[in-house]
């Protein structure tokens, strides 16, 4: 019986590199005929590398999965004309470059199409709510956070969906909030944020300190005198105010 030179992800990891495996597994699927058999067991095989590598850029939006699909099917259309795997020393690297961050001709640009899609939904929510509106919509009971509360102080505990998800994006994106006190380039705001606005609860100052290796009293300071006005022009741009 002869067997199937497309092997499976887990038996191809064992003693190769995530470039030498992404290089084959390209090489591979760019020499069969397309339609054929062997082209879907080898793009098979290339897709699941490229998930299991993390290449493409994930979100939580709910149109992500039908989105991921349409990539998924420029990237068997493109892989093979607009994709070269010999430029740039690493594959990987170049490959995240191309899927996520490289639009038009230059790339499937799917970074610039989750904010599409969180950008859409904002503008529906503008039609909605003012900035003095409660997040959750509705009427505002005195327990239900404003945006003006969330500019102005803490961000409450928990997020709104939406809010959250959207800021996500940004605090993936923004180079603002690459800043870092000096000596510590672990410790950068977004870091921070994330540690503090993304998960529920928030993290403590004291288990953060700890974690990046920093004094407390460093992490806060960094945090309301740098930090806090850059997540505040954040928080405006998702307002419009861009």
């Amino acid at each position: 019986m002869v067997k199937s030179k497309y092997v499976s992800v887990t038996q191809m990891c064992n003693d190769k590199s995530n470039d030498d495996l992404l290089r084959e597994a390209i090489a591979n699927f760019r020499q069969e005929t397309p339609g054929t058999r062997e082209w879907h067991k080898a793009f098979t095989t290339l897709w699941e590398l490229i998930l299991k590598c993390q290449i493409p850029r994930t979100s939580l939006h709910p149109k992500y999965p039908e989105l991921l699909q349409d990539i998924q099917l420029k990237f068997s259309q493109g892989i093979c004309t607009k994709f070269d795997p010999e430029k740039g020393k690493n594959l990987l690297h170049s490959l995240r470059l191309w899927m996520n961050y490289r639009k038009d001709n230059y790339g499937l640009g799917l970074t610039y199409k989750i904010l599409d899609l969180w950008r859409e939904d904002k503008q529906k929510l503008q039609k909605e709510t003012s900035i003095n509106a409660p997040i959750s919509g509705g009427n505002n009971d005195g327990n239900t956070p404003t945006l003006v509360d969330v500019l102005n102080g803490e961000i409450p505990d928990p997020m709104e969906t939406l809010i959250r998800e959207d800021f996500e994006e940004k605090l993936l994106a923004s180079e603002k909030l690459d800043c870092h006190p000096r000596n510590y380039p672990q410790c950068t705001c977004r870091e921070i944020a994330r540690r503090r606005l993304l998960r529920n609860p928030p993290q403590k100052w004291e288990d953060i300190a700890q974690e990046l290796g920093v004094l407390q009293g460093t992490v806060s300071s960094h945090w309301h005198r740098q930090c806090k006005p850059r997540l505040r022009e954040i928080y405006n741009e998702l307002l419009g105010g861009e």
